[in-house]
């Protein structure tokens, strides 16, 4: 029988670090300002559980989203195909949320047990459950390659956020576009996953001085490898930096027309497009 103490360390009260599989994730959470560590802990259930249901449906959730029947998924891997299918973009497969989807399950755990102020960072990609009144701060890059917190947020339950991920170049994994820190805000972390993927690849733009090459290349395991995804870039010009920024609003304004986006921050090379972060700098 497995020690489950093997797989996680408390930083500090209310605050556990899980490692654990392909999870590496940091769990917050305190009721009425009390944190609760133990609570923190137990949430191993649910993540182990949540990383059983997505193995148990690997191999559907690795294909583009549109060639997959939605009725053979339920649970966790249907949200994540739903999330995807939100998104709009075919060439992603439900595989694009799977940080946010567990994030959201431990989330949701903590929540369900009367956590009032809860935070689960996956590896950047954030679930936020929040009880009346109650608010966290949060930190956001422009550059993951970089990983310097160079502005903080503070999101209040009144904002409805309930997810904030990060995609771009230089990151975990794979991108198809060029922002190099690109940051969703939605109602959960699954959406939140899928839009940054999705908004951080609509950043591409043609160049000579963008250097792209087969996923599949690189990683043989790719759940994209027939797909061209950016591997480095030089110095762009001002007008090409405009052009993938622009892009990247139009999608963002699409995405909030749909009810899907709430906000948004993106950065390619030092410029910077927001739309309706929550909270003041602080």
């Amino acid at each position: 029988m497995r020690n489950t103490d093997d797989f996680y360390r408390i930083l500090e009260p209310g605050k556990v670090h899980f490692d654990y599989g392909p999870v590496s994730m940091v769990l917050s959470a305190g009721a009425d300002g009390e944190p609760l560590t133990d609570l923190c802990c137990g949430a191993f259930e649910a993540i182990d559980a949540a990383l059983r249901e997505i193995t148990d449906s690997l191999p559907i959730l690795r294909l583009y989203a549109p060639r997959i029947p939605p009725a053979v998924l339920k649970g966790l891997p249907r949200r994540m195909l739903d999330s995807v299918l939100a998104a709009g973009d075919p060439l992603m497969t439900p595989m694009a949320a799977v940080a946010g989807a567990v994030a959201d399950a431990a989330a949701d755990w903590l929540f369900a047990r009367g956590a009032d102020q809860v935070l689960a960072n996956n590896g950047g990609d954030i679930a936020l459950r929040l009880g009346p009144g109650k608010s966290v701060k949060l930190g956001i890059v422009s550059s993951l390659a970089r990983g310097d917190i160079d502005q903080t947020l503070a999101v209040a339950e009144a904002d409805g956020i309930g997810g904030v991920a990060t995609s771009g170049l230089g990151g975990r994994s794979f991108t198809r576009g060029i922002a190099q820190g690109l940051t969703a805000f939605a109602r959960s972390g699954v959406l939140a996953d899928a839009l940054a993927t999705r908004l951080a690849n609509a950043s591409f733009i043609p160049s000579p001085r963008i250097y792209t090459g087969k996923a599949g290349i690189l990683d043989p395991g790719s759940d994209i490898a027939d797909l061209e995804v950016v591997i480095g870039m030089d110095r762009l010009s001002s007008e090409e930096v405009r052009r993938s920024l622009d892009q990247v609003r139009d999608e963002a304004l699409r995405q909030k027309q749909r009810g899907n986006l709430l906000a948004l921050r993106a950065s390619v090379q030092g410029e910077i497009f927001t739309l309706d972060l929550p909270g003041t700098n602080l």
